[in-house]
């Protein structure tokens, strides 16, 4: 008696069905995309806004320890012009001594500001300027601090017991002697200063309803933008 043996073979996808799969799967991805997007600006918007807090709590206790902000005078000075404040930047060579200083990185044991050495700010050495503090090669051993798109932050330090202005706005900001800023995500520059003779489209005795000058438009647009160490900006 014979034997007989079915052989059954394995039936695939079709093509239909592999293009049904293929968009499913497009379909998920570009319904997540924007959300995964969405959560990755919002971590660097709260690095970036934890880092500015950080600059100003360093230099706010090292002002209470020393009685003087940190930053060298001999490259920055306050005058009545700059309205007694120093306005600084966290690039390479342009922060007045002040990263090496909170960041106990003073080379020159005899004109130390930091002298018990304390550390106002901890921050490692990153290969990206995007990941924080960052060593230029082409300058030694001066370190930049950036924020998670790669731009400096800005550092704004007075001595003045009514605070520094705000660079937006032209207010005191009480009791701040020391504020930070990112240029955030859309920053493509620093923003211009409005005072309050800039008030009604830059001009006296307008309407009220008037536009808005330029300048102030770019200051507005900052602002939305912008991520502060004196304020929660909504948006």
């Amino acid at each position: 008696m014979k034997t007989t043996f079915t052989t059954h073979s394995k039936k695939g996808f079709t093509l239909i069905e592999l293009l049904v799969v293929i968009a499913i799967l497009a379909t998920l991805a570009g319904i997540s995309s924007p959300i995964i997007m969405g959560q990755m600006e919002a971590a660097r918007e709260s690095t970036a806004r934890k880092t500015c807090l950080d600059i100003v709590e360093g230099a706010t206790k090292f002002r209470t320890d020393y009685g003087v902000l940190p930053f060298r005078t001999d490259e920055a000075e306050p005058t009545e012009e700059n309205n007694y404040q120093v306005s600084l930047s966290t690039e390479v060579g342009q922060d007045a001594g002040m990263l090496s200083i909170l960041l106990n990185r003073e080379e020159d044991d005899d004109n130390r500001m930091n002298t018990n050495k304390e550390y106002y700010l901890r921050s490692d050495v990153q290969e990206k300027k995007s990941e924080g503090l960052y060593e230029d090669p082409s300058t030694g051993d001066l370190v930049g601090l950036y924020d998670p798109w790669g731009k400096p932050y800005y550092v704004l330090m007075c001595e003045e017991n009514d605070g520094c202005t705000d660079p937006f706005t032209g207010k005191k900001l009480r009791g701040k002697n020391c504020i930070a800023y990112s240029l955030g995500v859309n920053g493509t520059g620093k923003a211009p200063e409005v005072t309050p003779d800039r008030k009604q489209g830059g001009k006296k005795g307008g309407k009220k309803n008037q536009e808005m000058s330029i300048e102030e438009e770019e200051a507005e647009d900052a602002i939305a933008d912008n991520i502060y160490s004196w304020k929660k900006v909504s948006k």
